[in-house]
């Protein structure tokens, strides 16, 4: 996946989690499959962030 591809990801990952957060304090609190959902998102997004600094990572050493 290109760089741009995962930060692309994580927005929409961040957008997501916006959305559910702002719903449940409009609509007193989440269900538990919105809590399941972001509990995914939290996952996924970890995992999106730590791909994109490994890239960086091996892009700031990259001798090519």
């Amino acid at each position: 996946m290109p760089g741009h591809e995962v930060t692309d990801r994580i927005a929409d990952l961040i957008d997501e989690e916006h959305r559910l957060r702002t719903g449940a304090l409009h609509h007193g609190g989440l269900t538990p499959a919105e809590r399941l959902r972001l509990k995914d998102l939290e996952r996924q997004l970890d995992e999106a962030v730590d791909l994109l600094h490994r890239r960086q990572a091996l892009s700031a050493f990259d001798d090519d």
